[in-house]
């Protein structure tokens, strides 16, 4: 069985034009916020858009960035990110992320978590990604 699984994906190779790597999240506590971070890599010519992220760890999950004017810095709502062809977008602290607001139960250190990611090109693509601090 293995071996006809391996020379399907030689003959057919995976059609996945997004792929998603590292994604984790912050610990935080119920009723608090945290944020999500991981890297997007589009392997297709095309541009392809992320225009919403659904959990059920949070109460509301929105699209980030940071942004600083002048000597203030913050945080807001953006409603889309673009990914060129062949490239990747990595979301990072202190660069867009995704807030997870007013969560639902605590998130401690190892938790996992689920995510569907909405992209116009690619559709869903359902992630986990693993509770940890900061390098």
């Amino acid at each position: 069985m293995n071996t006809l699984l391996a020379i399907l994906f030689v003959l057919f190779p995976s059609e996945d034009k997004i792929e998603i790597k590292d994604a984790w999240m912050r610990p935080s506590s119920e009723k608090m916020a945290t944020a999500l971070y991981f890297i997007i890599e589009n392997k297709s010519e095309t541009a392809d858009t992320l225009f919403q992220v659904d959990s059920d760890l949070a109460e509301r999950v929105e699209i980030h960035e940071t942004y600083s004017e002048g000597e203030m810095m913050g945080m807001r709502k953006v409603n889309f990110i673009v990914i060129e062809g062949k490239s990747s977008f990595e979301l990072k602290p202190g660069a867009h992320h995704i807030m997870l607001m007013k969560l639902k139960k605590n998130i401690n250190d190892g938790d996992k978590g689920e995510f569907i990611l909405h992209f116009k090109q690619a559709g869903e693509i359902n992630i986990t990604a693993t509770a940890k601090m900061p390098k």
